[in-house]
Protein backbone atom coordinates (compact mmCIF):
# COMPACT_ATOMS: atom_id res chain seq x y z
CA UNK A 1 0.00 0.00 0.00
CA UNK A 2 1.19 3.26 -0.90
CA UNK A 3 1.95 5.78 2.18
CA UNK A 4 2.18 9.47 1.54
CA UNK A 5 4.06 11.37 3.47
CA UNK A 6 2.46 14.56 5.03
CA UNK A 7 3.19 16.20 8.15
CA UNK A 8 1.17 15.16 11.05
CA UNK A 9 -1.26 18.17 11.87
CA UNK A 10 -0.26 19.12 14.77
CA UNK A 11 3.03 20.59 12.52
CA UNK A 12 0.59 21.88 9.61
CA UNK A 13 -1.35 24.17 12.61
CA UNK A 14 1.92 25.53 13.50
CA UNK A 15 3.33 26.47 10.70
CA UNK A 16 0.33 27.92 9.40
CA UNK A 17 -0.04 30.14 12.94
CA UNK A 18 3.54 31.00 11.49
CA UNK A 19 2.59 32.04 8.05
CA UNK A 20 0.02 33.95 9.38
CA UNK A 21 1.48 36.20 11.84
CA UNK A 22 4.56 36.66 9.37
CA UNK A 23 1.93 38.05 6.84
CA UNK A 24 -0.03 40.12 9.22
CA UNK A 25 3.38 41.58 11.01
CA UNK A 26 2.87 40.53 14.50
CA UNK A 27 4.71 38.25 17.12
CA UNK A 28 1.84 36.65 18.63
CA UNK A 29 -1.60 35.10 18.60
CA UNK A 30 -2.37 37.73 21.19
CA UNK A 31 -1.13 40.57 19.21
CA UNK A 32 -3.04 38.61 15.74
CA UNK A 33 -6.47 38.70 18.01
CA UNK A 34 -6.21 42.64 18.64
CA UNK A 35 -5.48 43.69 15.27
CA UNK A 36 -7.96 41.41 13.38
CA UNK A 37 -10.27 40.21 16.04
CA UNK A 38 -10.75 36.45 17.59
CA UNK A 39 -13.25 34.89 14.87
CA UNK A 40 -11.12 36.25 12.27
CA UNK A 41 -8.28 34.43 14.03
CA UNK A 42 -10.09 31.25 14.09
CA UNK A 43 -11.16 31.61 10.23
CA UNK A 44 -7.88 32.22 9.12
CA UNK A 45 -5.85 29.66 11.19
CA UNK A 46 -7.87 26.83 9.28
CA UNK A 47 -7.78 28.27 6.16
CA UNK A 48 -4.00 28.77 6.31
CA UNK A 49 -3.70 25.50 8.13
CA UNK A 50 -5.75 23.93 5.06
CA UNK A 51 -3.77 25.91 2.49
CA UNK A 52 -0.66 24.09 3.67
CA UNK A 53 -1.98 20.78 3.79
CA UNK A 54 -2.90 20.96 0.34
CA UNK A 55 0.63 22.18 -0.68
CA UNK A 56 2.23 19.31 1.13
CA UNK A 57 -0.59 16.77 -0.36
CA UNK A 58 0.32 17.73 -3.77
CA UNK A 59 4.45 17.19 -3.09
CA UNK A 60 3.71 13.77 -1.26
CA UNK A 61 1.73 12.45 -4.32
CA UNK A 62 3.98 13.90 -6.43
CA UNK A 63 7.17 12.63 -4.71
CA UNK A 64 5.02 8.97 -4.97
CA UNK A 65 4.18 9.32 -8.94
CA UNK A 66 8.11 10.40 -9.60
CA UNK A 67 9.04 7.22 -7.33
CA UNK A 68 6.95 4.96 -9.76
CA UNK A 69 9.16 6.72 -12.79
CA UNK A 70 6.23 8.61 -14.03
CA UNK A 71 7.93 11.77 -15.32
CA UNK A 72 7.27 14.96 -13.20
CA UNK A 73 5.44 16.80 -16.11
CA UNK A 74 2.68 13.65 -16.30
CA UNK A 75 2.91 13.83 -12.64
CA UNK A 76 1.90 17.59 -12.68
CA UNK A 77 -1.55 16.87 -15.22
CA UNK A 78 -2.62 14.04 -12.98
CA UNK A 79 -2.19 15.93 -9.75
CA UNK A 80 -4.09 18.59 -11.62
CA UNK A 81 -6.95 16.30 -12.34
CA UNK A 82 -7.16 13.82 -9.34
CA UNK A 83 -5.93 16.55 -6.46
CA UNK A 84 -6.56 20.37 -7.67
CA UNK A 85 -10.33 19.18 -9.34
CA UNK A 86 -10.77 16.99 -6.78
CA UNK A 87 -11.16 14.02 -8.80
CA UNK A 88 -10.07 11.71 -6.55
CA UNK A 89 -12.71 12.80 -3.77
CA UNK A 90 -14.88 12.39 -6.11
CA UNK A 91 -14.59 9.38 -6.78
CA UNK A 92 -14.10 8.22 -2.80
CA UNK A 93 -17.73 9.97 -2.53
CA UNK A 94 -18.89 7.53 -5.16
CA UNK A 95 -17.39 4.57 -4.23
CA UNK A 96 -19.04 4.78 -0.51
CA UNK A 97 -22.53 5.32 -2.10
CA UNK A 98 -22.21 2.64 -4.19
CA UNK A 99 -20.49 0.05 -1.91
CA UNK A 100 -23.37 1.02 0.65
CA UNK A 101 -25.86 0.15 -2.24
CA UNK A 102 -23.91 -3.07 -3.35
CA UNK A 103 -24.47 -3.80 0.12
CA UNK A 104 -28.20 -2.93 0.34
CA UNK A 105 -28.94 -5.20 -3.18
CA UNK A 106 -26.88 -8.21 -1.84
CA UNK A 107 -28.60 -8.79 1.35
CA UNK A 108 -32.23 -8.21 -0.28
CA UNK A 109 -31.00 -10.79 -3.17
CA UNK A 110 -29.88 -13.55 -0.72
CA UNK A 111 -33.12 -13.13 1.57
CA UNK A 112 -35.35 -13.21 -1.82
CA UNK A 113 -33.67 -16.61 -2.68
CA UNK A 114 -34.35 -17.66 1.00
CA UNK A 115 -38.08 -17.42 0.19
CA UNK A 116 -37.67 -14.10 2.40
CA UNK A 117 -40.49 -11.16 0.70
CA UNK A 118 -38.54 -7.91 0.81
CA UNK A 119 -38.40 -4.35 -0.18
CA UNK A 120 -36.01 -1.65 -0.32
CA UNK A 121 -36.99 0.22 2.71
CA UNK A 122 -38.93 3.71 1.99
CA UNK A 123 -39.94 4.51 5.48
CA UNK A 124 -37.46 7.19 7.08
CA UNK A 125 -37.22 7.43 10.86
CA UNK A 126 -35.67 10.95 12.13
CA UNK A 127 -34.80 11.44 8.65
CA UNK A 128 -33.31 8.41 7.84
CA UNK A 129 -34.68 5.13 6.07
CA UNK A 130 -33.67 1.88 6.88
CA UNK A 131 -32.77 -0.11 4.18
CA UNK A 132 -34.71 -3.10 3.97
CA UNK A 133 -38.02 -3.80 4.60
CA UNK A 134 -39.15 -7.28 5.58
CA UNK A 135 -42.04 -8.54 4.08
CA UNK A 136 -43.10 -4.95 2.57
CA UNK A 137 -42.93 -1.24 3.19
CA UNK A 138 -47.07 -1.07 3.57
CA UNK A 139 -46.54 -3.62 6.70
CA UNK A 140 -43.55 -2.42 8.44
CA UNK A 141 -46.27 0.99 7.59
CA UNK A 142 -49.00 -0.25 8.84
CA UNK A 143 -48.09 -3.08 11.21
CA UNK A 144 -44.64 -2.60 12.57
CA UNK A 145 -44.77 -4.97 14.85
CA UNK A 146 -45.27 -7.57 11.98
CA UNK A 147 -42.56 -6.69 10.09
CA UNK A 148 -38.55 -6.29 9.91
CA UNK A 149 -36.61 -3.38 9.76
CA UNK A 150 -33.28 -3.75 8.47
CA UNK A 151 -29.84 -1.53 8.40
CA UNK A 152 -26.81 -3.31 6.30
CA UNK A 153 -23.56 -1.63 6.48
CA UNK A 154 -20.53 -3.35 4.29
CA UNK A 155 -17.97 -1.84 6.81
CA UNK A 156 -17.94 0.22 10.26
CA UNK A 157 -16.82 2.85 8.57
CA UNK A 158 -19.91 3.85 7.03
CA UNK A 159 -22.14 6.38 9.07
CA UNK A 160 -23.29 2.94 11.51
CA UNK A 161 -24.28 5.44 14.04
CA UNK A 162 -27.61 6.70 12.55
CA UNK A 163 -28.99 3.00 12.24
CA UNK A 164 -29.31 3.34 16.00
CA UNK A 165 -33.04 5.19 15.30
CA UNK A 166 -34.17 2.24 13.44
CA UNK A 167 -34.44 0.41 17.09
CA UNK A 168 -35.75 3.35 18.58
CA UNK A 169 -38.43 2.99 16.07
CA UNK A 170 -39.34 -0.52 15.67
CA UNK A 171 -39.29 -3.30 17.46
CA UNK A 172 -38.39 -6.02 15.37
CA UNK A 173 -35.15 -3.96 13.82
CA UNK A 174 -31.94 -5.45 12.93
CA UNK A 175 -28.12 -4.52 11.86
CA UNK A 176 -26.31 -6.57 9.24
CA UNK A 177 -22.31 -5.91 9.13
CA UNK A 178 -21.89 -7.11 5.44
CA UNK A 179 -17.60 -8.08 5.52
CA UNK A 180 -15.57 -9.44 8.29
CA UNK A 181 -14.80 -5.74 8.96
CA UNK A 182 -11.47 -5.88 10.93
CA UNK A 183 -12.37 -2.30 12.69
CA UNK A 184 -14.73 -4.41 14.50
CA UNK A 185 -13.74 -5.28 18.43
CA UNK A 186 -15.75 -5.44 21.76
CA UNK A 187 -14.88 -1.22 22.11
CA UNK A 188 -17.31 -0.75 19.16
CA UNK A 189 -19.13 -3.54 19.90
CA UNK A 190 -20.13 -2.02 23.32
CA UNK A 191 -20.63 0.94 21.46
CA UNK A 192 -23.11 -0.05 19.25
CA UNK A 193 -24.83 -1.64 21.69
CA UNK A 194 -25.33 1.61 24.27
CA UNK A 195 -26.27 3.13 21.64
CA UNK A 196 -29.52 0.85 21.14
CA UNK A 197 -28.79 -2.17 18.65
CA UNK A 198 -30.26 -4.87 19.86
CA UNK A 199 -29.96 -7.36 17.17
CA UNK A 200 -26.32 -6.86 15.49
CA UNK A 201 -25.52 -9.86 12.63
CA UNK A 202 -21.46 -9.86 12.05
CA UNK A 203 -19.86 -12.51 9.46
CA UNK A 204 -19.57 -16.18 11.03
CA UNK A 205 -16.02 -16.21 10.47
CA UNK A 206 -15.68 -12.49 12.42
CA UNK A 207 -17.77 -14.02 15.52
CA UNK A 208 -15.28 -16.49 15.33
CA UNK A 209 -13.01 -15.11 15.71
CA UNK A 210 -14.32 -12.18 18.40
CA UNK A 211 -15.71 -15.17 20.02
CA UNK A 212 -14.08 -15.02 23.49
CA UNK A 213 -16.38 -11.45 24.11
CA UNK A 214 -19.21 -11.91 21.44
CA UNK A 215 -20.86 -14.75 23.66
CA UNK A 216 -21.07 -12.21 26.39
CA UNK A 217 -23.22 -9.94 24.39
CA UNK A 218 -26.64 -11.88 23.47
CA UNK A 219 -26.92 -8.31 20.86
CA UNK A 220 -24.27 -9.89 18.77
CA UNK A 221 -25.50 -12.59 16.28
CA UNK A 222 -23.90 -14.72 13.38
CA UNK A 223 -24.97 -14.01 9.92
CA UNK A 224 -26.35 -17.35 9.46
CA UNK A 225 -28.63 -16.61 11.86
CA UNK A 226 -30.20 -13.58 10.11
CA UNK A 227 -33.21 -15.72 7.84
CA UNK A 228 -33.98 -18.26 10.74
CA UNK A 229 -34.61 -15.75 12.88
CA UNK A 230 -36.76 -13.63 9.63
CA UNK A 231 -38.67 -16.68 9.24
CA UNK A 232 -39.55 -17.56 12.45
CA UNK A 233 -41.02 -14.09 13.05
CA UNK A 234 -43.41 -14.45 9.52
CA UNK A 235 -43.98 -17.77 10.92
CA UNK A 236 -45.45 -16.70 14.21
CA UNK A 237 -47.18 -13.44 12.24
CA UNK A 238 -49.06 -16.28 9.69
CA UNK A 239 -49.85 -18.78 12.82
Amino acid sequence: MVELKISKFEEILEDGIKKLLTENKVQSLCELIEKIGFSAVLINIEAKAYEIYRERERSAVKEVLENKNIPSEMAEKIIRIFIDESLATRIANIRRVRGGLTAESILRKVLREAEIPCEKCKIKVAGYRADIAVPSNSVLKSCPEKAVAIAVKRTLRERWAEDTNLFRKFKRAKFVLLTPDPDFNEEKAKDMIERGMKEIYIPDELYEKCKDFAVRYSELKKHSQLIPDIKQIIAANTS
